[in-house]
């Protein structure tokens, strides 16, 4: 339903472009948007991390930070769980022409991944009115350098030629003893 939503908005914008003045401009991104506090977090694997930011409304109409939703795109489901968190656990006003204070946007839980792994993630903030931000691209790090390359297998002819040596020194020292 989303890919179709966000299909359906490129459709417009270029409608609007072409002719089709009659459409709102708020359906574009300009009425709403957010900001981010930091675009790139670390984690650990099956921890949380959370982004926070502020949501400026010029929609033109007064609205709550319920009244706002994330859209999520662009990323590995195996690997990172998005979840909102504005206007979940408390709900506050966004007056029309204002910005929010600093906020708890949304969380990211990690699957279970490797240390320095990096996973990119979209966001996009629609309101109850239809009115789309611009969407960014947060990125999630594991923390730790990346996992060590698996140690060399020996080959069979190495392992022979040591072998071999083993039971030579063997014998060896039987003969002498005996």
């Amino acid at each position: 339903m989303r890919v179709l939503r966000l299909l359906c908005q490129k459709y417009l914008i270029v409608a609007y472009l072409f002719g089709g003045a009659c459409l709102a401009p708020s359906a574009f991104g300009d009425g709403i948007s957010f900001q981010l506090s930091e675009s790139t977090l670390t984690g650990t694997s099956g921890g949380t991390v959370t982004f926070t930011g502020t949501v400026t409304n010029n929609s033109g109409v007064d609205l709550n930070a319920s009244d706002f939703f994330f859209n999520f795109f662009g990323f590995d489901p195996a690997a990172l769980n998005p979840n909102q968190d504005l206007g979940v656990s408390s709900d506050f006003s966004i007056p029309d022409g204002t910005t929010s204070g600093l906020v708890a946007l949304f969380d990211v839980t990690l699957g279970s991944v490797s240390d320095g792994a990096s996973f990119p993630l979209g966001a996009l903030l629609e309101d109850i009115n239809g009115d789309l931000s611009d969407s960014q691209v947060v990125t999630l790090s594991t923390s730790g350098p990346p996992p060590p390359p698996p140690p060399p297998v020996s080959e069979p002819s190495t392992f022979l030629l040591l072998a071999s040596a083993v039971v030579a020194v063997g014998l060896r020292q039987m003969f002498l003893r005996g």
